[in-house]
């Protein structure tokens, strides 16, 4: 059986301006298995953040492969997504604004993007929130988002 995420021999070393180069990620290997749950846990700067990053397609490594479904992962994929540990939120916007943020930067159109908003925001459950603002939401349903 294909593994549904497999990563061979990922590294990958920062090299900050007039700084000692560090590394982030070296050798790492891993394979997930469609429908496996799978925890990364470590040490603050062990290199998790940096390895999700590499499965989103943001940043590249300098040796190994990700390859989801046995494709190679070559940049950013509407496949994937990951809830970050901040929240993403402007805080000058209702949460309807938010979420309409992305459609915005597309250049879709007012009625569709306020549409597509009002399908997500009852599929995440937060119907009653659509006018409030970040402060005035919990830190749980702020990552609804």
């Amino acid at each position: 059986m294909i593994p549904f995420i497999q990563a061979r021999n990922i590294s990958l070393c920062f090299q900050p301006k007039d700084r000692e180069p560090v590394t982030a990620l070296s050798s790492f290997n891993l394979e997930v298995a469609k429908g496996e749950f799978v925890s990364i846990v470590g040490p603050s700067g062990c290199g998790k953040s940096t390895f999700l990053n590499i499965v989103l397609g943001l940043i590249k490594p300098d040796t190994g492969e990700i390859r989801l479904n046995d494709a190679p992962i070559r940049g950013p994929g509407q496949e994937r997504a990951m809830v970050f540990q901040e929240f993403g939120l402007l805080p000058w916007r209702t949460v309807t604004a938010n979420v309409e943020l992305g459609l915005e930067l597309k250049g879709v159109p007012a009625a569709q993007r306020a549409g597509r908003a009002e399908e997500l925001i009852k599929l995440v459950g937060l119907e009653r929130f659509e006018r409030n603002y970040p402060h005035e939401l919990s830190g749980g349903t702020k990552q609804l988002q």
